[in-house]
């Protein structure tokens, strides 16, 4: 019934059982159903949990949480990939029709074959940038992404280069970071970049709505050169920019704060936002227990007992931080 969410009909006949007593144990589910053993028991309920429709409450056992809240979540997070996926097609279907119409075009688009020469390209593109700089952030990278600080920055990188010169920049950022981009994404968060966090289908860079540079999907192959178009077709870039604002509209903020720790300000934005346990862990990249500890440790610095009063100290802390930049 609910394989089109995503859940394994496994997982759900072990909802049934668990919704059908509210609160039980592994071993009291082991021991009414004998279908799964313990460890695959363990397995079902944590996709469940991933799921928003159980809860882990540790020594105590599972909890059934209203399958109707959790379906509604699932849905709504399944049109959100669904309508990001149809503009990315959209988009993608108009750059091949345009390539067609526009081979001899060197102006519109240019084909660029290796590291590099698309390296070369979006250096130029963001110094050339007047007003806005756009970005869809995932990997894999054509650079390494060395640890960075401030000074590197400044000296090497031409998207930190425009937010000194004022330029308005805009980012979403794809789940999942490694250490070293979390802490680049904070120092770019801190210096005024407008970061968000959001399944993005594609990588993109989209400079002034006039100029985009797109990756070849076969950049994405194991063994194949990268390739890459710069992208001056208007019909193309227009599209192009309503994929990143349908994208932007949907994705959730990441606010900078005094936290040194780039995961701990992650967490920070997307509790201030209202994210679910099970949606910061997907954020993440962790597991939901992990995210619970964080928010444990941090109540316990802040001095709170609760994630009401978390919340608010959470904002005063930001307000704090905010005037004293």
């Amino acid at each position: 019934m609910l394989q089109s969410l995503g859940i394994s009909s496994d997982a759900e006949a072990v909802y049934l059982v668990l919704a059908q007593q509210g609160t039980a144990t592994t071993e009291h589910l082991a021991e009414t159903s004998t279908a799964y053993d313990a460890d695959g028991l363990q397995r079902h309920l944590r996709e469940l949990v991933d799921f928003g429709l159980a809860a882990d409450l540790g020594s105590e056992g599972w909890r059934a949480l209203p399958l109707v809240d959790g379906v509604r979540i699932l849905r709504e997070r399944r049109e959100a990939e669904l309508r990001a996926a149809s503009a990315a097609a959209e988009s993608l279907q108009n750059y091949l029709l345009a390539a067609a119409s526009n081979q001899a075009d060197d102006d519109n688009i240019k084909v660029l074959l290796g590291t590099d020469a698309i390296v070369a390209a979006r250096d130029g593109i963001c110094e050339n940038a007047k007003k806005e700089i756009c970005f869809f952030d995932k990997p894999p990278y054509v650079d390494n992404r060395a640890a960075a600080t401030i000074e590197s920055l400044s000296a090497s990188s031409p998207e930190w280069q425009a937010l000194e010169r004022g330029i308005v920049m805009r980012c979403v950022y794809h789940p999942g970071f490694d250490s070293d981009r979390l802490a680049e994404l904070s120092l770019f968060a801190a210096q005024g970049e407008k970061s968000r966090t959001a399944q993005v289908p594609m990588k993109l860079l989209l400079v002034d709505t006039e100029v985009a540079l797109i990756p070849s999907m076969r950049s994405y192959d194991p063994g194949q050169e990268l390739r890459a178009s710069v992208v001056r077709h208007p019909q193309l870039v227009e599209a192009l920019v309503w994929l990143f604002e349908s994208v932007w509209d949907q994705s959730v903020p990441i606010m900078a704060s005094g936290y040194n720790d780039p995961r701990r300000q992650m967490l920070i934005s997307l509790l201030m936002t209202g994210s679910t346990d099970s949606a910061i862990a997907t954020q993440l990249g962790i597991n939901v227990r992990s995210v619970r500890r964080w928010i444990s440790e941090l109540m316990d610095e802040l001095g709170v007992t609760t994630r009401l009063q978390l919340g608010a100290a959470l904002v005063r802390a930001d307000s704090l931080h905010m005037k004293r930049r």
